[in-house]
């Protein structure tokens, strides 16, 4: 296991910082344990010329070390309740011997009433598993301070959730500061309870545990990742021991600082530097090019923000918002016991309830978040990653119909991206399998996916030369109410080729599917909409080709015949299309005379 680590730590005013950190490795057990502990409430509540802030941090700190070594460094559950009670004793011992008396101190904007107050955030990272780059982390904290994995594909991830009173996104707490819901003090609220949560990651990458300090003060929380990937991209030496990348950190730290600042960064799975660097090179690349805006536009960083959060919210999803309750014993005061424990009394059925409506709605969210992040890959181009997040929510909720023609998408782009002719051919039944499950329970809300499906079975029976499906598929999309609004789609003009051409090699009765697609074309043309410039011929010439498949040539020419006398400036191929059918009309009609 590298040992790849260092610590930036930095004080806003020197001799005045109050935060702390922990670093250790335990040979027996091969894990890396790490912490950082950001002392509250400014210069007041303290004792010996120390503020009280300062005082909490560094008892924390002290106690988490020798607490972990009992348990070589491995985060549990339990062993992190029990770390709680024990920093809390000694932080109350710690007042009560300096006979300090509970003042009130400003911390985040709010009067709290309470002595010598830290945050407290821990990881611990055993040994990869395999030899395939595979992680854990257990994670322990309380308070604001973070811990975040830096991902070589996906960028910053925060694995922790800040403990707020008023609950912030991370894009909205640069610019507001709601005062925390709880952290560590000599006298804790009895409801208050420190978290625990595991991961697992398939990536070698770098762990990270900071104080606020490091990401509060940036104009948007991808500009954290910059910074860090920037420095590391300009640090020179080959050897880690050499590198200067925490040398280049301090220095931006230094110039942009408005608090202190303590960072700790244990890079699993790297022992050579250029490797490191390498894997971080493409990503930097993706952030300079598509997350610039003006640090003072709102609504520009706002909506960077929109596409930046898919990736770096992925795990909040997975921590529960209600901690776990420690075991209370029978000598214990009752009265202090959380109502979440307190099942077994007449409003039982009550709380069942309200758990099974929590558990519902945690369930919507994670499937939300899924479904986010699979549309942004698919957009993206990441079709793989997409069907992996598709599948993972479906889960979840298996008749989810967004998901469903999600999915069948994103077999159809991998259908296209495939050169063998057998698995291309499995992709595109396994896209038309998801897709029909739209048609066959219509959404209740939006009927436009409804609409789009019929559409989308059609050219997929077309790449399957399917050409009965395909022409049946097709014939319903027609005769859908409010299919002429996908006139405006980019694609349009290929799937009316697709269908015309399916219709051509079919060995079905052509008369209704032709004139199905025809009052399709006179919905558009009676709907006066405007369309856009190259359309309007587009829909003619199409109903002229089914026109002259129906055999009504007559008619056929009456179309080509009003799309040559509309504005075909810069339209010269289409120009030309409809003069050559004309004549080959034309000419038939001739031959038959």
């Amino acid at each position: 296991m590298t040992k790849f680590q260092f610590v930036v730590n930095l004080e806003v005013a020197e001799n005045k910082g109050e935060d702390d950190n922990l670093i250790e490795y335990f040979e027996r057990t091969q894990i890396y344990l790490m912490g950082v502990f950001d002392g509250l409430g400014g210069r007041s509540a303290g004792y010996g010329g120390q503020t009280g802030g300062r005082i909490a941090s560094e008892i924390a700190s002290k106690i988490s070390k020798e607490f972990f070594k009992q348990w070589n460094g491995k985060i549990t559950s339990e062993n992190a309740i029990e770390l709680q009670k024990k920093i809390c004793q000694a932080l109350k011992k710690a007042a009560d011997d300096n006979n300090m008396r509970t003042t009130s101190s400003r911390l985040k904007g709010s009067l709290i009433e309470h002595k010598l107050c830290t945050t407290i955030a821990l990881a611990s990272i055993p040994k990869q598993q395999t030899q395939d780059k595979i992680f854990e982390a257990n994670l322990a904290w309380m308070g604001d301070s973070r811990i975040y994995f830096l991902s070589p594909t996906k960028g910053l991830q925060q694995l922790t959730k800040d403990d707020l009173v008023t609950s912030k996104d991370a894009f909205e707490m640069l610019r507001q500061d709601p005062p925390m819901s709880q952290y560590l003090t000599a006298d804790i609220n009895p409801k208050w309870q420190i978290h625990f949560q595991n991961y697992r990651f398939e990536e070698a990458g770098c762990f990270l545990a900071c104080t606020d300090g490091c990401f509060q003060y940036f104009s948007a929380p991808w500009e954290f990742e910059k910074l860090l990937l920037e420095t590391l991209l300009n640090s020179e030496g080959d050897k880690i021991e050499d590198t200067n990348w925490r040398e280049l950190i301090d220095q931006k730290y230094t110039e942009i600082k408005q608090d202190d600042v303590s960072l700790i960064i244990y890079a699993a799975g790297f022992n050579v530097i250029k490797h490191l660097k390498k894997s971080y090179q493409e990503r930097l690349k993706y952030i300079q090019s598509n997350f610039i805006a003006d640090t003072n536009n709102y609504d520009s960083l706002k909506k960077l923000w929109e596409n930046y959060r898919i990736d770096y919210e992925y795990y909040l999803q997975f921590i529960q918002d209600i901690p776990p309750i420690s075991h209370v014993s029978a000598s214990e005061d009752k009265s202090s016991i959380p109502v979440a424990i307190a099942i077994a009394n007449p409003s039982t059925n009550n709380l069942f309830q309200q758990f099974n409506e929590l558990s519902k709605q945690k369930a919507d969210e994670e499937v939300k978040r899924l479904y986010d992040r699979a549309k942004y890959c698919y957009q993206n181009y990441q079709f793989s990653e997409a069907r992996k997040l598709c599948k993972q929510a479906l889960q979840i909720e298996p008749d989810e119909i967004d998901l469903k023609y999600l999915l069948g998408l994103i077999y159809y782009q991998l259908a296209e991206k495939e050169y063998n002719d057998q698995q291309k051919n499995q992709f595109l039944t396994d896209a038309a399998f998801q897709i029909k499950e739209v048609i066959n329970r219509p959404p209740e809300k939006s009927m436009e996916i409804f609409v789009e499906a019929y559409k989308t079975l059609g050219k997929i029976y077309y790449r399957l030369n399917d050409w009965e499906k395909a022409v049946k598929f097709y014939e319903d999309f027609f005769k859908c109410e409010g299919s002429e609004k996908c006139v405006n789609s980019k694609d349009f003009d290929q799937h009316l080729e697709f269908f015309v051409n399916s219709l051509v090699k079919s060995k079905v009765n052509k008369y209704n599917p032709a004139n199905a697609a025809i009052q399709f074309c006179q919905r558009i043309i009676d709907s006066n909409s405007i369309l856009p410039y190259g359309k309007k011929p587009l829909i003619y010439y199409f109903m002229a080709s089914l026109q002259e498949i129906e055999g009504e040539f007559n008619a056929a020419l009456n179309s080509l015949e009003i799309l040559l006398e509309l504005d075909l400036y810069s339209e010269y191929r289409m120009e030309r299309k409809a003069k050559e059918k004309h004549q080959n009309i034309l000419n038939r009609l001739n031959n038959r005379r």
